[in-house]
């Protein structure tokens, strides 16, 4: 794709990419007794979304975070962030590409997935749990019936998927962009407890969601 200003937060940036491609995103945390852990994401990108996003005059298309390079200079920017390892191939008609980071604490996690603060906020629980609440989409107002189809069709067979496995029991709920408990739609699976907890969601239908998307983890 057109190389343009590179965030240093590559799920914030897939997230916004999903908007424009096909691209499925998985991302699994594992939590230290200690507060330190790792991060592995996968992202699994059309490679034929890849090859339109390189044509001239689509600037607009979101830049993708595939290189190692990206990787690197994320590790660099955020302050308890180290690249573990990296990868990248081909499967089928996709470009898959595996990172794996380790963090010095919930603070650095929260500064990985949206330096901004603003799609990702920590906070502490009074019993002394972290909370981290992680904004998905904002909604889809404008997608008319017919258009939530054709995307949700073009879209088929890639995911998001979010783990976090921590020491003791832990929470995930689902919120609209506002922070309201919203319903689950019956193409999503949430294992809501335990020690570990996971969302799953076909991207076309998280991204059509009229009221936008969040999560809300504790552990």
């Amino acid at each position: 794709m057109k190389h343009g200003k590179r965030l240093c937060t590559p799920l914030a940036l897939v997230l916004a990419a999903a908007l424009s491609s096909c691209i499925g995103v998985r991302a699994d945390i594992v939590m230290k007794s200690e507060g330190a852990g790792t991060i592995a994401l996968e992202y699994r990108l059309s490679k034929l979304a890849e090859s339109l996003g390189k044509l001239d005059g689509n600037e607009r298309w979101p830049t993708v975070p595939l290189g190692r390079g990206d990787f690197e200079r994320t590790a660099a920017r955020v302050e308890g962030l180290t690249l573990r390892s990296f990868s990248t191939k081909e499967e089928g008609a996709d470009v898959v590409t595996k990172a794996v980071f380790d963090f010095s604490g919930p603070e650095a996690l929260a500064r990985f997935l949206d330096a901004g603060g603003k799609r990702a906020v920590l906070t502490r629980e009074p019993d002394g749990r972290h909370r981290l609440f992680l904004s998905l989409t904002s909604g889809r107002t404008d997608l008319d019936p017919d258009l939530r189809e054709v995307f949700v069709a073009v879209s088929a067979g890639y995911d998001f998927a979010l783990t976090l496995r921590s020491q003791r029991e832990g929470t995930l709920t689902l919120h609209d962009a506002t922070g309201a408990p919203c319903a689950l739609p019956p193409e999503m699976r949430v294992v809501p407890s335990g020690t570990t907890v996971s969302f799953k969601s076909p991207v076309g239908l998280l991204f059509s969601l009229a009221k936008g998307a969040s999560l809300a983890l504790t552990w």
